[in-house]
């Protein structure tokens, strides 16, 4: 039997949240990383494991999917203000 693959989900907002929901009913692994984490919880309660980064989520995952609002917000998760993600 296959395993899946650990998903990373960058971005648990409105859409990301129902999103990634989906993908741990799904019974995917999935990793999550927010700028706010209290919007997590949920998924963290659900069985979703949390990261500091997005450097250290992509570390850990096969596949890494965002959902992010603005440039100007994927300028910060991604780029100069808290360190590049390399995914």
């Amino acid at each position: 039997m296959t395993s899946l693959p650990a998903i990373g989900f960058i971005g648990t907002g409105i859409m990301g949240k129902s999103m990634a929901s989906h993908l741990l009913k799904a019974g995917y692994p999935l990793h999550l990383f927010n700028r706010s984490p209290e919007k997590a919880a949920a998924l963290l309660e659900q069985g979703a494991i949390w990261h500091s980064s997005p450097k250290e989520l992509a570390a850990q995952c096969d596949v890494v999917i965002t959902i992010i609002g603005y440039p100007k917000d994927v300028d910060i998760v991604t780029g100069k203000q808290i360190g590049r993600a390399h995914v």
